[in-house]
């Protein structure tokens, strides 16, 4: 009999320790964002173990599926746990106040040696929109009193992100979160997104590295990676890691859709667009009006205009609009750019998406209007947003951009702002050569067209001086330079100077007709 019981007592502890390990194993799918595995294991469990009951209401906000949710955690009203996961609920249902009323009464629970009523009211708030995130961090510290626990330092860390400025505080307990075997791999994907946040890619990708070796069956790195390698245009790794990503997950129709947006970022539109239509004629659409978006740009890109239009006139009528984006407005109005009867409707979109930009730097956005302006060669209005860029004083603004401002006038033929333009380039950037090449241009088709009185002389001359003669990238600039010297020597009578140039030319192309007729009028003089 004792041997029975033995036996008997060893089986039911093995019992509820595969039971426990197989919670722990939803929980850690939860945590992984893996909504739909951790359902898979929790449901099961749920009837009679409150904190898989919990974890399997937690899986359900993730999914978003809010009622189903607030079922599942009325089934323990009395567990501290699932109280707080029905304050989470309210605060989903717009209910602040009384979701806060609830979540006092659960902290108030802890017993001192029990500090997880505090951790389970912090994470509902932390976790949630309406709460107060200084009141978290208070109830994180109180239970860190009692025991200093990994999720805890992550909860805090989390709850500090929340506030204005609080990301120095939210890095430190990130580096306390990391000293715990547990939550390494977390804690190091979370200050991965505090680096990336603040545009430092270069040190996010180190800890969304780490993250992924610390724990390579953990996905959420893996889709940080590739939006991070998409920052520092490192688009097949983003792709690479956006495929890891997939591997690693649910796969689930949000999955998806990540995956089919990182491959629109990575530039690979024609998978984007192939995913995004296999997602659409499921009806997923309806649900996620936002994969239109992707489809439009997409289709921008690999210039399939009428489809694009299509789809971003299908994403305007379904979308809620507190959720367009300046960028909608940008592409629609760069799809309409592509019609010539839609100029006007172009503008208005342009002029939305602008009113609701919330960049500080409003540089990158002009740019991208008068790129829009210039491929459909309105070279007046792309001149007014090229200079919009200038007088942004941005950080960002380089030669180049001066340079396409006084190109734009050029091509308009509003030669005096050109050399305007150019001139203050030159100003700036005095080692920049392109600026006395262009000056030269300008002038030479403001004031002397007929390579008569050489007032673009000086200018063509200057940039020689700056450029290599022999680089085979300047070699059409080089023909203009020298035919412009040549003629305006030859007008003005030096034989001397004109063969000189002419030479120079055919050097650059032996069959160039100037040279030719130039060197043939010298002979002729002899």
């Amino acid at each position: 009999m004792k041997v029975k019981g033995l036996l008997a007592f060893s089986l039911s502890m093995l019992s509820v320790s595969l039971f426990a390990q197989t919670v722990d194993e939803g929980i850690t799918m939860y945590k992984f964002a893996r909504y739909e595995s951790a359902k898979k294991i929790l449901e099961p469990l749920s009837a009679s173990n409150p904190m898989a009951n919990y974890y399997l209401g937690l899986a359900e906000l993730g999914l978003e599926n809010n009622a189903a949710a607030k079922t599942i955690f009325q089934k323990f009203p009395d567990d501290v746990a699932n109280n707080a996961g029905t304050a989470r609920v309210l605060f989903a249902e717009n209910k602040g106040p009384e979701a806060m009323s609830m979540l006092t009464k659960t902290a108030a629970k802890a017993k001192k040696k029990d500090w997880s009523p505090l951790r389970y009211a912090a994470d509902a708030i932390t976790y949630s929109e309406g709460g107060d995130p200084n009141m978290a961090v208070q109830w994180y510290k109180k239970a860190i009193e009692t025991e200093r626990n990994g999720d805890l330092y992550m909860g805090m860390g989390d709850a500090y992100r929340k506030m204005q400025g609080g990301g120095g505080n939210a890095m430190s307990s990130y580096e306390d979160a990391e000293t715990f075997p547990a939550t390494k791999s977390i804690a190091n994907y979370k200050m991965g997104n505090l680096w990336y946040a603040a545009k430092n890619y270069d040190s996010a990708l180190v800890k969304f590295n780490k993250s992924s070796e610390l724990d390579d069956a953990n996905p959420l790195p893996y889709k940080a990676l590739a939006d991070a390698y998409y920052r520092v245009k490192k688009y097949k790794t983003a792709k690479e890691k956006i495929e890891k990503y997939l591997e690693r997950s649910d796969k689930s129709i949000t999955d998806l859709i990540e995956y089919a947006n990182v491959l629109y970022l990575a530039q690979d539109y024609p998978n984007a667009i192939s995913r995004m239509n296999e997602l659409v004629a499921k009806g997923e659409g309806n649900k996620r009006p936002y994969m239109y978006r992707v489809l439009g740009y997409s289709q921008f890109e690999t210039k399939d205009y009428s489809n694009a239009l299509l789809n971003m006139n299908t994403f305007f009528a379904k979308i809620d609009p507190k959720k367009i984006l300046s960028s909608d407005y940008i592409y629609l109005g760069k799809i309409l750019m592509t019609d010539s009867l839609k100029s006007a409707e172009a503008a208005t979109a342009f002029e939305k998406g602008i009113a609701i930009d919330t960049t500080t730097d409003k540089a990158p956005l002009y740019k991208q209007l008068g790129d829009a302006f210039k491929e459909a060669q309105k070279y007046g209005i792309a001149a007014q947003y090229y200079e919009k860029v200038l007088a942004t004083n941005s950080p960002s603004i380089e030669p180049n951009d001066y340079w396409w401002c006084g190109a734009m006038h050029y091509y308009n033929k509003s030669y005096e702002s050109a050399d305007s333009l150019y001139t203050l380039m030159g100003e700036k950037y005095p080692t920049e050569p392109s600026s006395f090449y262009w000056r030269g241009n300008v002038t030479l088709a403001a004031k002397d067209k007929d390579y008569q009185n050489g007032a673009a002389s000086e200018f063509f001359t200057k940039w020689l001086t700056m450029v290599k003669t022999d680089d085979p990238a300047k070699k059409k600039n080089l023909i203009k330079a020298y035919t412009y010297l040549a003629m305006v020597a030859y007008n003005a009578n030096k034989k001397e100077e004109t063969r000189d140039f002419a030479t120079k030319l055919q050097v650059l192309d032996p069959n160039d007709d100037t040279a030719k007729q130039l060197m043939a009028a010298l002979d002729a003089m002899k």
